[in-house]
């Protein structure tokens, strides 16, 4: 098969999979906002449809994402671009890459831009560039669930007088403790160091130390990514698009095969060198 660059999105070149549960440690909150029904919550959790709670799959990149960017920021920080950073770029780099004159076309555009962005950016995406890694909405396991929600109080408090404030109670819901959720990602044309990215990064999220949702200060929203059963690892399969078989193999069952401990140490190799000399890792990269 002919080989595109790794900026290049028109040829699937290689697809990372990781499915599992993913289970509330603590009671969890995503809010669907106030509620106008005067029988209701004062602030009800999202539901689909059916009635059932959900985790959107933007609330489960959003809070991937926040947590990849305060550890590459801690070591790269040009590797991490604030809102306001991301908006300054947006509005000078990309203006001056249009008008060098070594910029001909589309592609050659696309590989400087490739070359200037963050590893953030050029991972979860940014205006400028797509991103390669995607959330699916996390839907409630139903085998599990059997319409269990939770009511709280909540009271606001006066910051000065660090006392309840008169008349200003209400309610809010909660999915509780022990609900299970389906977990699914997926990255895309990832070059090893964003594999490596993203395999580690997974690591807190199987050990049950982030949160997710409202109300954390609270200490809702801790949940564990797990496997098939509660003491296993969250499935994850690779493949590699090299030949008709292995598109043949990605139609027919989704593809792929397990990934090992040497293709893991491999990519998470590369990551550290990302961070490294990130500079070269996209240089090189961008004129393959």
């Amino acid at each position: 098969m002919p080989s595109e660059p790794i900026y290049s999105f028109s040829t699937l070149r290689n697809r990372l999979a990781v499915r599992g549960s993913l289970v509330a440690l603590t009671a969890l909150r995503i809010g669907a906002g106030r509620a106008s029904d005067v029988t209701s919550n004062d602030l009800p959790v999202l539901r689909d449809a059916l009635g059932a709670p959900f985790i959107p799959g933007a609330s489960l990149k959003g809070a991937f994402r926040a947590r990849v960017e305060a550890l590459v920021r801690s070591v790269a920080p040009t590797e991490a671009l604030d809102l306001e950073e991301i908006e300054e770029w947006q509005r000078t780099t990309i203006a001056q890459l249009k008008q060098d004159e070594d910029i001909q076309d589309d592609r050659s555009l696309s590989a400087a831009i490739w070359k200037h962005s963050s590893l953030i950016d050029l991972t979860f995406g940014a205006p400028w560039i797509a991103g390669r890694i995607f959330f699916k909405d996390a839907l409630v396991d139903r085998s599990l669930w059997f319409n269990q929600f939770e009511t709280r109080n909540g009271v606001a408090l006066n910051r000065d007088t660090e006392t309840a404030e008169d008349q200003r109670l209400y309610d809010y819901e909660v999915v509780p403790a022990g609900t299970r959720f389906d977990f699914e990602l997926v990255l895309e044309n990832a070059d090893a160091w964003q594999l490596g990215m993203i395999l580690l990064a997974l690591k807190p999220w199987e050990r049950g130390e982030v949160q997710i949702g409202g109300f954390r200060s609270r200490g809702l929203g801790y949940v564990q990514l797990v496997g098939p059963s509660d003491h296993t690892e969250p499935e994850m399969r690779y493949s590699e698009i090299t030949s008709i078989d292995d598109v043949l193999s990605l139609l027919a069952d989704g593809g792929g095969t397990p990934v090992d401990a040497t293709q893991s140490a491999a990519w998470r190799a590369a990551f550290v060198a990302a961070l490294r000399d990130p500079k070269t890792v996209r240089e090189e990269a961008a004129s393959a």
